[in-house]
């Protein structure tokens, strides 16, 4: 969890929601991440301790890298100033979607564990959680779970397709597609040959464009992975093909001069690194992300109604699991 020193009671409410649905039983542990020292010193020591109460010791915090949150020297300051006044957005989210697209599961105070759970400030989940989504992900050979899909905006990151398209044409031109898709116990290949480009990409044309480089905004379905709730192996974010694909990424300049934002990168790098049975959607979690719409189960574990925003909710999974192939 990343927590900026203004969030620190709602992270404080979140992490209690998260303990009484189901983290209190499955004690895993939480790392809350903060900008700077700067801001690390703002938390105050009560904050801390009602922290440490509400997860029974089982919260650390740690300071991210400047490498991972600062813009690098090699961007033009004066064309990332010009974006934060035409496009909008602050630095501050701007870096945040940078740290999550290449950089969170490197930290030191996350090196122990291959499995990464992503939660927000600003969360809430309406329902019991009596299994373990990671168990249920393990037993089933997934790699990434997530909640729901939503279409991005295409005016904050006019040029995030076409970056996209252009590293796969380079990437493909040097790598088979013969190795086998990523695996947990396995290697981590290059180029998996079955993987979900349809998820991202109009059809098979728009498939055939990207893989050429010659592909863009129009044939980008803006279908992302909701990624404020996410589950990953760090095999995925470890791998060759999203090693690279990140460096291409950030050589390029999007996160600070246009707003490239974290789940669409996460959602082409899902796309292209993982089969569609690789991934697992939950459905029975009622999770909510900053008072927006949302799906509530129809369980007795659920406190939600299907009322206002969770009335004919539409989570959107078919778009991963029905994506067009080649």
């Amino acid at each position: 969890m990343l927590v900026a020193p203004s969030r620190i009671h709602q992270a404080t409410l979140a992490l209690l929601n998260v303990e009484n649905r189901f983290n209190r039983r499955l004690q895993y542990p939480y790392v809350l991440f903060t900008a700077s020292e700067e801001e690390s010193a703002m938390i105050t020591e009560e904050d801390k301790r009602k922290i440490d109460w509400i997860t029974q010791g089982r919260a650390k915090f740690a300071v991210l890298t400047e490498e991972s949150w600062d813009i690098p020297d090699f961007y033009d300051k004066s064309r990332v100033e010009e974006s934060l006044h035409t496009i909008g957005f602050s630095f501050g989210y701007r870096a945040m979607c940078r740290f999550y697209s290449g950089f969170f599961w490197q930290h030191p105070a996350l090196a122990q564990y291959d499995w990464l759970w992503r939660l927000d400030t600003d969360i809430e989940f309406h329902c019991d959680i009596p299994y373990d989504p990671i168990d249920r992900m393990m037993d089933a050979g997934a790699l990434y779970g997530f909640v729901q899909v939503n279409e991005d905006a295409n005016w904050v990151q006019p040029s995030l397709a076409r970056n996209v398209s252009e590293f796969l044409f380079d990437y493909y031109q040097f790598h088979s597609t013969s190795a086998d898709a990523v695996s947990i116990n396995g290697g981590l290949p290059a180029a998996p040959p079955d993987v979900n480009h349809g998820f991202v990409w109009h059809g098979k044309e728009g498939i055939e464009k990207a893989l050429i480089g010659e592909a863009g905004s129009n044939e980008w379905t803006k279908m992302c992975m909701y990624n404020n709730f996410e589950i990953s192996h760090r095999s995925i974010w470890e791998s060759e093909i999203y090693t690279a694909f990140f460096k291409h990424l950030d050589q390029a300049g999007g996160f600070f001069y246009e707003r490239w934002g974290d789940s669409p990168v996460h959602s082409f790098g899902v796309a292209m690194a993982l089969r569609k049975d690789q991934v697992m959607q939950f459905h029975d979690l009622g999770y909510q992300h900053q008072g927006w719409a949302y799906e509530c189960a129809q369980l007795d574990r659920c406190t939600c109604s299907q009322e206002d925003v969770a009335a004919d909710f539409d989570d959107q999974g078919y778009a991963w699991f029905n994506a067009s192939t080649l």
